[in-house]
């Protein structure tokens, strides 16, 4: 392992960071669209407990750029009849908890869906340990670089408390 600046170390192929304030390995997970807004807006089930990680710093969200302008656009539609300030609150509470990924460049790994590709992108630039979706395409493959594609439900079982 090597030290990183703050007292940080990571481990080599592994990917999850050891940090001493916490003593436990964090997991690095990208979410898709549909998993943080869920996560957000529906304080029960799966994707909610996936945030609550998120919050407690249990598990280190990643993501892009791109990623971060679909959750703005999403965050202002109609449907979830949310102020400005609501949804820029939101949008800032995303922030906070993840670490952006800039230029992540193109993964090799190619998604169907080209909307998806983002996610796939950031999983791989940013050494994602996991990458959390719905999404039946992004399931199908599996795995991008090193990073499992897993349901909520599978990933949530992994960071629960006391494991």
């Amino acid at each position: 392992m090597r030290a990183l600046k703050g007292g940080r170390c990571r481990g080599d192929s592994k990917g999850a960071s050891w940090t001493p304030e916490k003593g436990f390995l964090k997991l690095r997970v990208v979410l898709d669209t549909n998993t943080l807004i869920s996560g957000l807006f529906f304080r029960s089930g799966n994707e909610a407990q996936l945030v609550d990680a998120a919050l407690e710093r249990r598990v280190k969200i990643l993501t892009s750029l791109e990623i971060l302008e679909e959750v703005r656009e999403v965050l202002s539609r109609p449907k979830f009849q949310l102020s400005p300030n609501e949804a820029g609150s939101a949008f800032q509470l995303v922030v906070s908890v993840g670490e952006i990924i800039l230029a992540p460049g193109k993964a090799k790994a190619r998604c169907r869906d080209p909307d998806d590709q983002k996610f796939l992108d950031c999983a791989s630039a940013g050494r994602a340990d996991f990458l959390v979706t719905g999404d039946r395409d992004l399931l199908s493959m599996g795995r991008v670089g090193r990073a499992r594609i897993v349901r909520t439900a599978e990933f949530v079982k992994l960071v629960k408390p006391g494991r």
